[in-house]
């Protein structure tokens, strides 16, 4: 849709009236002015937008990334995109998507959006931000260090004002080191200016599919990884757990950790991104060393956690054509400027998830004990050092909770 000067102006004095400004009126000047601070200019439009257009993206290669390449080096040009993730999602449940292009999702109570990060050479994974719905999500209680950076929006949507939040708090911790950030043009993506570390570079319109290196393999084996540790629980408990945020948290940190450099780099060079590779270290990106690297379709199988073979590409696949981000309605751009959107940031999800109570200093000493006993019969000196490391932490703590409460008397009685 065309959209005007005048039409700009009525729009915005429409607003205007509904937030109780009377007295604004949208002249020539400001519309001048809003176009300048936002960076919009005019176009002409020519056809229909086509999916992909490779003379647009060699063309782009060629005069514009090249130009970032001679600049940065691969440790210092980072990628990042979001995915969406029905984080509660088991094979059993992939009927309900079966034929289907999952928007909203039947499940879009439960699901989350992840933003992820990472340089060229894979050296180097941001801490993963995940945007649910609840703001305080009761599982959360008593938590002192959360290993993901946890926002909440009504829709659990990546919006431009937490996508800008973020950025800003990384041009801060960059302290001095300059870096390329390369994301998509969507509007939770906008252009931020006053960076003074980062160099926000915008992908060409509709070549995301193709140029978006996280969209390679990176999100991909991030899911693969997620789900892999979420099935692995319920086997655990036997089906006694039930997945929470707070379980959804710590699996998405534990599952970055597990994709490796080599996928990175791989995913780069599939977008045509970086040519710096040899057929050998293609080829390892292609080989499995341990059943954790297994293609997660292939583990389902080997373990036997699906009844149905059939649709477990349908559950690998569920939401890959997850929302993660939206344009707003006037309604939720009006109340954003009230600033109410606190108000609308509810509890959906967490009605039945209830906080887990603290394990105590006694509960914990014990299973370190039981621990340090284990790999005696299974000796691995690596993990003992580490073992032994957490339980001299944990006597640590339970002796200085000794000296506050108890006396040695308490015992003698």
């Amino acid at each position: 849709m065309p959209i005007s000067g005048p039409l700009m102006k009525a729009k915005a004095e429409n607003f205007a009236e509904e937030l109780g400004l009377t007295s604004f009126k949208a002249s020539e000047g400001w519309l001048g002015k809003f176009k300048q601070r936002h960076h919009i200019n005019y176009g002409k439009i020519s056809g229909e937008a086509r999916s992909v257009d490779t003379n647009v993206t060699h063309d782009w290669i060629n005069r514009v990334w090249s130009k970032f390449t001679q600049k940065y080096a691969p440790s210092d040009i980072f990628n990042s995109d979001e995915a969406g993730i029905f984080y509660k999602l088991t094979p059993d449940k992939t009927l309900k998507f079966k034929g289907e292009k999952c928007v909203g999702g039947k499940l879009s109570k439960e699901r989350i959006t992840v933003l992820v990060a990472a340089n060229m050479d894979g050296t180097e994974k941001r801490k993963l931000m995940v945007i649910g719905k609840s703001k305080n999500p009761r599982c959360f209680k008593n938590i002192k260090n959360l290993p993901v950076t946890y926002k909440a929006n009504k829709s659990a949507w990546m919006t431009s004002t937490l996508f800008e939040e973020g950025v800003r708090k990384w041009d801060t911790d960059l302290k001095g080191r300059k870096i390329l950030l390369l994301v998509d043009n969507c509007p939770a993506h906008p252009f931020i200016s006053n960076l003074q570390n980062i160099e926000l570079a915008f992908l060409p319109p509709n070549t995301t599919s193709v140029l978006q290196p996280m969209d390679q393999s990176v999100i991909k084996s991030l899911k693969g990884h997620y789900r892999r540790k979420l099935l692995m629980e319920l086997v655990e408990s036997e089906g006694k757990t039930s997945v929470n945020m707070l379980h959804a948290v710590n699996f998405l940190s534990k599952a970055w950790e597990e994709v490796t450099p080599t996928t990175i780099q791989h995913s780069f060079r599939h977008a045509g991104l970086c040519i710096n590779f040899t057929s050998d270290e293609v080829e390892t990106e292609l080989e499995f060393d341990s059943d954790n690297e297994l293609p997660l379709t292939e583990w389902i199988q080997q373990f036997n956690m699906a009844e149905n073979t059939v649709n477990l590409q349908t559950y690998v696949e569920v939401d890959d054509c997850l929302l993660t981000t939206a344009s707003l309605t006037d309604k939720e751009i009006l109340d954003s400027v009230r600033k109410t959107e606190d108000q609308e940031q509810g509890d959906e999800e967490d009605e039945i998830d209830e906080p887990e109570p603290p394990p105590s200093i006694k509960e914990a000493l014990k299973a370190a004990k039981l621990l340090e006993n284990y790999f005696l019969y299974h000796q691995d000196v690596s993990i003992s050092q580490d073992i032994n490391k957490i339980s001299k932490k944990i006597q640590q703590n339970y002796w200085c909770s000794k000296r506050r409460q108890t006396k040695i008397t308490d015992y003698t009685q």
